[in-house]
């Protein structure tokens, strides 16, 4: 392998571990790289190729730079924090002799997940010893203080894929209990996460897995209706938790109410608002400011506007966190209208079709876990999740359109 080649997927491998343990250092990284890869293309050990691997994220990010020309109260600070928009799938537009080190790559992500669970068990045990049991300290935010529970499940989650379908360096040439072991554990993380998406995710990403591995000897119809039963196994046993219990039943309480008199659920709670019942209502004032706005508010005008509608159904406590939709599809549809939510959709749609035609089972779950978590969560718009998402999207499909005899993730 060339000596710059060499040095940029040390460096490669190095970013997707070390930004996850110090957020700080995903744009010096970044930029560490792109100029190896600069320097690689006047040595002529790769090739720069703006193909249709790139073009869709970077005019994403063009619409979000153009969004502030109409936004009332625009944020310039925000689309600072979307430039991984371009840089990352500009980066894997070079094109080296050798294919992107993915299961290297996989490896330090994982191992990095394994400092997180240190670190978060660490903070927990201060909390517990500074505030005892005045708040939570081993649940949600107490617990997971690097990253927000979400990203942190995501994280989790997606090394989970790479482990039951050994992808991961190092520990797929192990015997599969080693493996086993950390499944085990970055599950379990999950009743300290509380996470209802992370949740649910998982249990798709095992009955997904089981189903799959049935299939072969048990047929399509059997190994379907044993991942349902899984599902349902999966969902039992999440409910256990109490946490997680109380969680779900308040989600489904306040879902039945919201669905009996929507108007009348939004203007009618009594603050402090519990996640489920604020997710609702900031849902409701996202649509109506969708239908109000159809090519978006702008970069920055999203937050005064769901602003002033809570503070005019009666929420000031809330309107002054500047929450966003907790979806991400409404929160593309809020920023740059439905043109970006039409975008968004054909950069998924092309990512699902290409894998499926790959036959990438852990790539088909990767972004499975992306839509479950966009369900519930804005997970584009913070660096963790911009990051984390395009950086794998971008690395697998790289793989795919110039290596298309690489090993198949």
């Amino acid at each position: 392998m060339p000596r710059i080649e060499r040095i940029y997927h040390y460096v490669l491998i190095a970013f997707c571990g070390l930004w996850l343990l110090l957020k700080a250092l995903a744009g010096p990284l970044l930029i560490v790289l792109m100029i190896l890869a600069l320097i690689g293309n006047r040595k002529q050990e790769n090739q720069f190729k703006l193909t249709k691997l790139s073009w869709p994220w970077i005019a994403f990010f063009v619409l979000y730079a153009f969004s502030l020309f109409w936004a009332l109260t625009p944020d310039a600070a925000a689309l600072e924090r979307k430039l991984a928009f371009i840089a990352l799938p500009l980066l894997f537009t070079f094109q080296w002799k050798n294919p992107v080190p993915i299961a290297k790559m996989w490896l330090a992500h994982t191992l990095a997940c394994l400092v997180l669970i240190a670190i978060a068990y660490y903070d927990a045990i201060m909390c517990q010893l500074t505030l005892g049991n005045s708040v939570r300290c081993f649940s949600t935010t107490y617990f997971s203080q690097v990253h927000h529970p979400s990203y942190f499940s995501a994280f989790l989650i997606f090394s989970v894929i790479g482990l039951l379908f050994q992808k991961i360096a190092w520990f797929a040439e192990k015997p599969r209990w080693v493996s086993w072991i950390l499944i085990t554990l970055f599950t379990f993380m999950h009743f300290h996460l509380g996470t209802l998406a992370g949740i649910i995710a998982l249990v798709v990403v095992f009955v997904a897995y089981i189903s799959s591995s049935l299939s072969k000897s048990w047929g399509l119809l059997r190994s379907l209706s044993t991942g349902l039963a899984l599902f349902i196994i999966g969902v039992s046993l999440a409910l256990q938790s109490p946490e997680i219990k109380a969680d779900a039943l308040n989600a489904f309480g306040f879902t039945k109410n919201f669905i009996a008199k929507p108007n009348e659920f939004v203007q009618s709670r009594k603050e402090p608002l519990q996640g489920n019942e604020l997710r609702l209502i900031l849902w409701t004032a996202s649509i109506q400011e969708v239908v109000a706005h159809p090519f978006g508010l702008g970069l920055g005008g999203m937050e005064a506007a769901l602003k002033s509608k809570l503070i005019a159904w009666g929420y000031p406590q809330q309107a002054q966190k500047e929450f966003n939709p907790h979806n991400q599809f409404l929160q593309v549809c809020n920023e740059i209208g439905l043109l970006g939510l039409l975008l968004l959709c054909f950069i998924l749609f092309r990512f699902f079709r290409k894998a499926i035609f790959q036959k990438a089972k852990a790539s088909i779950l990767f972004a499975t876990v992306f839509l479950v978590f966009c369900i519930f969560e804005s997970m584009l718009q913070r660096e963790s999740g911009i990051v984390f998402f395009l950086c794998w999207f971008c690395a697998f499909e790289s793989n795919w359109f110039n290596y298309p005899s690489s090993e198949t993730t």
